[in-house]
């Protein structure tokens, strides 16, 4: 709940900006993006996306079968 408080102060903040700032500040937002590391975004798997499931071994087998005893 900190970070959103922090992100409500910050979104609070840049609405406070005129024009140019705001333009400065997304300018600014953008090269940080630009020069982040790309390549650690892609190491991210679908399966650390996704731990917070019980069963990690997901099939389409399974998947259906789940999908067909709730039907």
């Amino acid at each position: 709940m900190a970070a959103m408080a922090q992100i409500e102060e910050i979104i609070s903040e840049v609405n406070a900006l005129d024009e140019k700032e705001k333009i400065l500040f997304f300018q600014k937002m953008k090269e940080i993006f630009d020069n982040s590391d790309v390549q650690s975004h892609e190491e991210i798997s679908v399966k650390s996306a996704f731990g917070i499931w019980k069963d990690r071994d997901i099939t389409k087998e399974s998947l259906r079968k789940k999908a067909w005893m709730k039907n």
